[in-house]
């Protein structure tokens, strides 16, 4: 009798191990499926990043040119600005001259 369960128990230790290495290898088949998904979605990914670094040099590239002209503008006028007001104090200083001399 013990022969029997000894025979059962080899066929079913038989049967759990074909099993196990069965789905070992589809397990195995899966996860390399997957890994070779997740590579491509991070090829994409740099792919990506790559395209918006170069984009973001090139509006950073345009932005610091517009500054450059922004700034440019600004100090023209600025100057502008400052050759008024001292023209507006040289006729305020003709004025106060001319109302001194005046007495």
């Amino acid at each position: 009798m013990w022969g029997y369960v000894l025979g059962g128990a080899a066929i079913f230790g038989l049967i759990v191990t074909l099993g196990a290495w069965l789905n070992g290898r589809m397990t195995r088949k899966i996860v390399i499926q997957h890994f070779e998904r997740m590579e491509q979605y991070f090829e994409r990914i740099e792919q990506y990043f790559e395209r918006s670094d170069r984009r973001f040099e090139e509006l950073n590239k345009e932005m610091n040119k517009r500054f450059e002209e922004l700034l440019k503008r600004m100090d023209e006028r600025f100057n502008e600005l400052i050759k008024q007001h001292n023209e507006l104090i040289r006729q305020h200083n003709q004025i106060l001259k001319a109302l001194t001399t005046q007495r």
